[in-house]
């Protein structure tokens, strides 16, 4: 009795002990955010030092939202966010499902798959603009030649607002299917054995087997990987920054291009953090959405 109650006395030694790392987590998170609470509430122009700072509450909410490049951001983040994590989630499932077989040289193809999101992604923007440049690119060339041949003019990949924001998709799924497949092949791993067993026995067809057995199970896995590839696939900016800097025009102008634009080209850093709030609630809200539809159908989710 009297150890439980020592025990007790020093309860406040395990948070001293993490002291020092809550108030580096707080130094570098809470006041950032606390000081882009106070940006977006007020009128700073880092080139016009010479205004009066005025207190506009939520003024600058209001005129982003009723700006016409929001409405554009919004559209085109969202398409890219949406066709991006689409096309990986199905590619890094289908692989994942298909290394869940025997094959030769399994390991040698899964370090090939994977070798592409472990490349930073600067370094992807720059691999992918010299072989999509006009005339001189490979892929450039290639894809001219086989046009050619049906008569068909060459593909401007980065220079058309038709063709732009398709091939940023492609680049994003070629790096991150991989991180896909990754979460999903592990998921995969730790299935049980026992309920495809008893679907065997049951004569069970495969697509059958996918829908209410392999599906099921993977939901925590799959949950996992939606989250964090639409939080990141949402908030991308370096390879889009590097291929096309968001044009040609503004047709490739993500949140993360225009929040950039005006911070550090227009030096609006009151609109910048405004937006970047906005941002902040829209990426909280879709992992919300995300979970609800999970653990309205998984009860284990709920624990």
């Amino acid at each position: 009795m009297k150890t439980i109650v020592g025990i007790q006395h020093r309860s406040f030694f395990p948070w001293l002990l993490m002291g020092p790392t809550l108030a580096i987590l707080l130094a570098v998170g809470l006041f950032p955010f606390g000081y882009s609470l106070y940006l977006a509430s007020t009128n700073i122009v880092l080139s016009k030092p010479y205004l009066p700072r005025v207190f506009m509450g939520l003024q600058q909410y209001q005129d982003l939202v009723t700006d016409p490049d929001f409405l554009n951001s919004l559209k085109i983040t969202a398409t890219f966010t949406i066709s991006a994590v689409f096309v990986e989630f199905w590619a890094g499932l289908g692989l994942a499902l298909l290394f869940k077989r025997t094959i030769v040289g399994k390991s040698v193809y899964r370090l090939g798959i994977l070798i592409p999101m472990v490349i930073p992604p600067v370094v992807v923007g720059l691999i992918w603009k010299y072989l999509l440049y006009p005339h001189s690119g490979l892929v450039t060339y290639f894809t001219t030649q086989v046009a050619a041949i049906f008569g068909l003019p060459p593909v401007p990949f980065l220079s058309s607002p038709q063709t732009a924001l398709a091939t940023l998709i492609f680049v994003d799924v070629w790096q991150w299917t991989p991180f896909m497949f990754l979460i999903l092949h592990a998921g995969l791993s730790s299935l049980p054995n026992e309920p495809y067993e008893a679907a065997d026995i049951d004569g069970a067809s495969r697509f059958r087997v996918f829908r209410t057995i392999t599906l099921p199970l993977l939901k925590q896995s799959i949950l996992i990987a939606l989250i964090i590839r639409t939080m990141d696939a949402f908030r991308t900016y370096d390879t889009i920054a590097i291929l096309t800097q968001g044009g040609p025009g503004n047709a490739t102008q993500t949140f993360n291009v225009w929040l950039t634009n005006l911070g550090f080209i227009a030096f609006d850093a009151s609109r910048a953090a405004a937006l970047s709030l906005i941002m902040f609630v829209i990426i909280l809200v879709m992992s919300f959405v995300f979970i609800q539809i999970f653990t309205k159908t998984d009860p284990l989710l709920e624990r």
